[in-house]
């Protein structure tokens, strides 16, 4: 009776992931359709969805030509992202003058930071830019950042 019992469980459990898998690649899949960027709309009154998923760079305004330097990304410009299991953010992207240049994945979610951080070197002064992916709630973009090279 306690095998049957497991069985039933762990077949409806098995059943509602693969479900719950159908319907994120299906918003994933339409968000990549529709190429829909979300940004912030208000900056006197954000709301709470824009407050926990709009990313924020982190970056010296001033940096010596071709010296290392570290930029973070922070997923929730003023509340940090939840980032459970079920709601994660799953990739940040950071582009530089128009081009993508560093991304990073995080297809599991949930025991990760919403924050990426990179260290890059520039040789002119350039705009950066940063994209992020909720699982839930699409894609991100904050405001650019200009870094000037002396």
């Amino acid at each position: 009776m306690e095998r049957r019992k497991f069985v039933k469980g762990a077949v409806a459990t098995a059943a509602a992931a693969l479900v719950m898998g159908k319907v994120e690649k299906t918003f994933a899949k339409k968000n990549e359709e529709t190429k829909k960027i979300n940004r912030l709309t208000n900056k006197k009154n954000p709301s709470m969805l824009e407050k926990k998923h709009v990313p924020l760079i982190k970056a010296p305004s001033k940096v010596k030509k071709g010296e290392w330097f570290d930029v973070e990304v922070k997923v929730g410009f003023m509340v940090e992202h939840p980032s459970t299991p079920e709601h994660f953010i799953n990739e940040i992207k950071l582009i530089l003058d128009g081009h993508e240049t560093i991304e990073l994945d995080n297809e599991r979610g949930g025991n990760t930071s919403p924050n990426g951080y990179f260290r890059i070197r520039l040789n002119k002064t350039c705009r950066l830019e940063a994209i992020s992916e909720c699982n839930i709630h699409g894609v991100w973009m904050g405001e650019p950042v200009t870094v000037e090279v002396i």
